[in-house]
C-alpha cells in the first residue's frame, strides 16, 4: 500500500465515498474539487479572536520591510516623492489583495489558507505547487531577511561593523531563538505576537515622532543640530536625482522607459515585501472565532495601521537622512535615529527594530507551522509534519468519520498521537521551517532574496485573486459573509500580473530559480498522481 493512501480509506475502498477520497489523489492539473471535499475540518480548537487576528497581521507585517527595504524602494525611483507614492501604491494593491482574501476566508475558513483556496478552485497540483513553494521558498526566504536585518542592525551601531560570517551568525542565533519560543505551545505563541505588536507600533512611533522633532527644531531655530539632514527643506521632494541600483548609479534622464518601468517594479515588490503578511491570518482561519465577521474586521484595521505607519515613518526617514545615503542603507531606521540623537539612541531604537524583526519570525514560524499541516493533511507533505507537541504515543482513531465531510478523523491514516494540550506547537513543521530557512541565511543576501521572496509570493497571490473571479461565476451560492466590490480582485489581478513579468525580465536569476522549483514541484506532484493511480 502505498504511504499517500491513508489505510483507512484503502481498507474501504469498495464505499462509494472512499473511492472517490482515493482517487483526488489522482485528480489532474486544473481539475476543479468539489465543494464538500474543500469543506475538511480541522482539528484546532478556536481560540483566535479578532484581536488575535489583528496581533499577528501587525505583527508580520511591520517587521524588518519598513527598517531595511526603504533602501531598495529609494534606490530603484528617481526621487523621494516617487519613492512615497510607490508605498502608496504598495499599500492599496496589498489592500485589494487583503480585501479578496478577506472574502475567501469568510467563505471557505480553512487552515492552510491559499493552498486550500487554490485546491477548491483549481485542484491538487495547483494547491501542492503552492504549498511547496512557500514552505520551501517564500516563508524560509522572508524568515532569513527578517533574522538577517537583525544581525545588520546591530552591526550598525558597532564602530567596525560586523563580518559577513558574523552576520549570518547573529541572524541564525535570533533564528533558532525565535523557533524555540514557538515551539512551545499556542498561547505561548499568540501572547509574544501581541506583545511584539505592541514593540513594533511603538517603534514606528518613536521614528515618526523624531521627525516630527527634527521639522519642530528647524521652524524653530533652521541651524539646530536636531533639524535632521538638510536635504529635506533645501531640496524639491520630486525632482529626479541619480540614485545607485545594485551598485550601479542610474542617470533618471537619460534611461528609457524600459528600464524606468524595471526600475518602478523592482520598488514595488520591496515595498509590497514589507506590506507582505496580510494573507497570513486566512492560515488559521478555522482558529478564529466567526470568521464570517472577525477575519475582515481585523485585516482592515490592521491594513490601515500599517500602511498609515508605513507612509509616515518614511517621510520620518527623508527627513532625518541625507537622501544620497538612502539607497545604500539597509539598517535605514537605526542610522536615521543615530544621526540626530547619536549613539546611545542608535543602541535603543537597534534594540526595538530586532524585537520587531523577531516579531515578525515568530508571526511566520506560526503561519508556516499550520501551512506544513495542513500540507501533512492533503498528503502534499510526510504525515509526521502533521504532529503537534511531543508525542506520546499512538492512539486508534474512529474507524468512521462522524459526518460525511468530517476527513479530519482518518486523513492521518487512522492514528493520531497522544498530545499533551499544554505543548500543542507542530514541533516537526518547525523543524523544517528551521533547516530551509538556514540554508537560505547561508547561501543568500538581503538584496537577492527580496525580490525571490516577491515574485515566489506573487504568482500564488494573483492566482488566488484570479480564483475569487472564477468563483463568483462558478459557485454564486457559496456563502460570502464578506464580499468586496468586484473591481478590486480585478485591479489586484491585472496590476500583479504585470509586475510579476516585468520583474521576471528584471531579475532573470531568481525567476530563474522559481522556475526551477515550480517544475521540481510539478514533477514531485505528477510523481504522486502515478503512485496513487498504481
Amino acid at each position: 500500500m502505498h504511504a499517500d493512501v491513508p489505510p483507512d480509506t484503502a481498507s474501504r475502498v469498495g464505499e462509494p465515498q472512499d473511492r472517490n477520497a482515493t482517487n483526488r489523489e489522482a485528480e489532474p492539473l486544473l481539475r476543479r474539487t468539489t465543494s464538500s471535499l474543500s469543506s475538511l475540518s480541522q482539528p484546532f480548537t478556536k481560540q483566535l479572536s479578532t484581536r488575535h487576528a489583528f496581533a499577528v497581521l501587525v505583527s508580520i507585517q511591520i517587521g524588518s520591510g519598513i527598517f531595511a527595504s526603504p533602501a531598495q524602494v529609494d534606490s530603484n525611483v528617481p526621487s523621494p516623492g516617487a519613492a512615497l507614492l510607490v508605498w502608496i501604491l504598495g499599500g492599496v494593491l496589498s489592500w485589494a489583495g487583503a480585501a479578496s482574501f478577506a472574502e475567501l476566508g469568510a467563505a471557505l475558513p480553512l487552515n492552510g489558507g491559499m493552498q486550500e483556496y487554490l485546491r477548491h478552485i483549481y485542484g491538487d497540483t495547483m494547491a501542492f505547487l503552492m504549498a511547496w513553494i512557500y514552505i520551501m521558498a517564500a516563508k524560509p526566504s522572508s524568515m532569513a531577511i527578517q533574522s538577517i536585518v537583525i544581525a545588520e542592525s546591530i552591526g550598525s551601531v558597532k564602530a567596525t561593523g560586523l563580518t559577513a560570517w558574523e552576520v549570518k551568525g547573529v541572524a541564525i542565533t535570533a533564528l533558532v531563538s525565535m523557533v524555540l519560543l514557538n515551539s512551545i505551545n499556542t498561547k505561548t505563541t499568540l501572547k509574544l505576537s501581541e506583545s511584539f505588536t505592541v514593540v513594533k507600533i511603538t517603534t514606528v512611533l518613536l521614528i515618526v515622532l523624531a521627525g516630527l522633532v527634527a521639522v519642530i527644531a528647524h521652524a524653530v531655530n533652521s541651524n539646530s543640530s536636531l533639524s535632521g539632514s538638510q536635504d529635506w527643506f533645501t531640496k524639491n521632494w520630486f525632482e529626479a536625482r541619480p540614485s545607485v541600483s545594485n551598485g550601479r548609479t542610474v542617470d533618471w534622464n537619460s534611461i528609457g522607459t524600459w528600464d524606468r518601468y524595471g526600475h518602478y517594479c523592482a520598488a514595488l515588490y520591496a515595498g509590497l515585501w514589507a506590506y507582505d503578511g496580510w494573507d497570513n491570518a486566512n492560515f488559521v482561519a478555522s482558529e478564529i472565532q466567526d470568521p464570517g465577521r472577525s477575519l475582515p474586521k481585523a485585516i482592515k484595521a490592521a491594513m490601515a495601521v500599517v500602511l498609515s505607519c508605513y507612509e509616515l515613518v518614511n517621510v520620518a526617514y527623508y527627513v532625518l537622512l541625507p537622501w544620497n545615503v538612502m539607497g545604500i542603507n539597509d539598517a535605514v531606521a537605526v542610522s536615521a535615529v543615530k544621526s540626530i540623537f547619536g549613539r546611545p539612541a542608535g543602541i535603543a531604537i537597534t534594540i526595538l527594530v530586532a524585537v520587531s524583526c523577531a516579531g515578525s519570525i515568530t508571526s511566520n514560524v506560526f503561519a508556516v507551522g499550520r501551512l506544513v499541516i495542513a500540507a501533512s493533511q492533503r498528503h502534499y507533505l510526510p504525515a509526521m509534519l502533521s504532529t503537534r507537541g511531543l508525542p506520546k504515543g499512538p492512539t486508534k482513531r474512529k474507524r468512521h468519520p462522524s459526518s460525511p465531510h468530517d476527513e479530519s478523523e482518518y486523513l492521518d491514516g487512522g492514528h493520531e498521537t497522544n498530545i499533551d494540550p499544554t505543548y500543542d506547537a507542530p514541533i516537526y513543521a518547525n523543524i523544517l521551517a528551521f533547516v530551509v530557512t538556514l540554508l537560505y541565511i547561508l547561501i543568500g543576501n538581503f538584496r537577492a532574496l527580496l525580490t525571490f521572496v516577491g515574485m515566489a509570493t506573487w504568482v500564488f497571490y494573483v492566482s488566488t485573486v484570479i480564483g475569487l473571479i472564477i468563483l463568483r461565476r462558478r459557485e454564486p451560492e457559496l456563502p460570502r459573509p464578506f464580499r468586496p466590490n468586484l473591481v478590486l480582485p480585478y485591479v489586484f489581478a491585472i496590476a500583479g500580473t504585470l509586475v510579476i513579468i516585468r520583474s521576471a525580465m528584471f531579475a532573470p536569476v531568481q525567476s530563474g530559480v522559481l522556475v526551477g522549483l515550480l517544475v521540481a514541484g510539478t514533477l514531485v506532484s505528477c510523481g504522486r498522481v502515478t503512485c496513487a493511480r498504481w
